[in-house]
């Protein structure tokens, strides 16, 4: 486990109020430029060679059909995110669980900075054959991001506000 950095393996004592505030204020102060990149095959190769990024929980595989859902979802909009899904995964702010049909589901939650205005990335990771699978990399706007903190049962991981924030590259 880094320094920078705790992982939670319990419910949150906090309250839900304090989780959410605490949370917020992190994606804000740690907002990092956004890696982007040309959308490519070859582009996408670089970023996942192996198709496996190490995260603060352990490795994630990139599901299968990422590169076609980044073409072709919210019309092409999320053709920009192929650096910030690495980036997302390696060096979330926080991660959090949600249970959806009786399956577990991972959400990596980063901040980024453009424009001079904050974009909220999330990734989500669900466990398939036991391994960590991400299915889904997009956009959200910091409302809809607060209630997902709101309805998370239990916060994984959460990035330290004390250390200087890195860019996941």
């Amino acid at each position: 486990m880094k320094k920078d950095s705790r992982l939670i393996q319990e419910p949150d004592t906090d309250s839900i109020k304090e989780r959410v505030n605490r949370i917020t204020v992190k994606l804000e102060s740690m907002a990092v430029p956004m890696d982007a990149r040309v959308f490519s095959k070859d582009e996408y190769r670089k970023v996942f060679p192996q198709g496996i990024v190490k995260t603060p929980i352990g490795e994630v595989k990139i599901g299968k059909n990422q590169f076609s859902k980044l073409a072709d979802k919210d019309d092409g909009k999320r053709q920009g995110l192929i650096g910030a899904m690495r980036q997302t995964l390696s060096d979330p702010i926080a991660i959090i669980q949600e249970e959806k049909g009786g399956r577990r589901a991972y959400i990596y939650i980063k901040s980024f900075i453009s424009d001079k205005k904050t974009d909220i990335i999330v990734s989500v990771v669900v466990t398939i054959e036991n391994s960590k699978v991400a299915i889904s990399t997009y956009k959200r706007k910091k409302r809809e991001v607060v209630s997902k903190i709101k309805m998370a049962g239990v916060v994984t991981y959460e990035k330290d506000h004390g250390t200087s924030p890195t860019n996941g590259i």
